[in-house]
């Protein structure tokens, strides 16, 4: 062969002395990278997906399905880092939530006792409810930060994976 030239070989868009002549010792590792980051950008966008799924129905659930809409963004199953800090944060609203919700629960039932003579303004059950209406409020106040907090994560995470 003269020095410069190239001849072809039997293999597919390889030329003898071309440096794509023999496979690249490089390219298994590439393709185990690049199976790698997509098999995490799959699972991470599967996550997110369910979590979505999860949290749209709990926000379109009526007040007697809500618990059941509950029960489903925690049994959402994930393991990407994002995804269970947006789905930590959800959780914690909506437990914030139910918690407040019971606990004005209880105040109009105590106060309706008041009203139907059922407990006296002097008994204990009466003198909590003060306490636990401003729980009530300061737990409300703390759902509603974290409703927009998980709003906002599950809003990236849509972005982000394309769902």
């Amino acid at each position: 062969m003269m020095k410069g030239s190239y001849r072809q070989t039997g293999r597919r868009g390889g030329w003898l002395g071309s440096p794509q002549s023999s496979p690249s010792p490089r390219l298994p590792v590439i393709l185990v990278l690049a199976f790698s980051l997509f098999a995490c950008t799959s699972e991470a966008k599967t996550e997110t997906a369910s979590l979505a799924s999860a949290m749209d129905r709990y926000q379109r659930a009526e007040m007697p399905q809500k618990a059941t809409a509950a029960a489903d963004v925690r049994a959402v199953v994930c393991a990407t880092p994002e995804v269970v800090d947006a789905k930590n944060v959800c959780v914690g609203a909506i437990d914030a939530t139910a918690k407040a919700l019971a606990l004005k629960h209880e105040v109009e039932v105590g106060l309706d006792d008041l009203e139907q003579h059922r407990i006296t303004k002097d008994d204990p059950r009466a003198k909590e409810l003060p306490q636990k209406l401003d729980d009530a409020e300061r737990l409300l106040k703390e759902a509603r930060a974290g409703m927009k907090d998980c709003d906002a994560k599950v809003l990236a995470l849509r972005m982000k994976h394309g769902v």
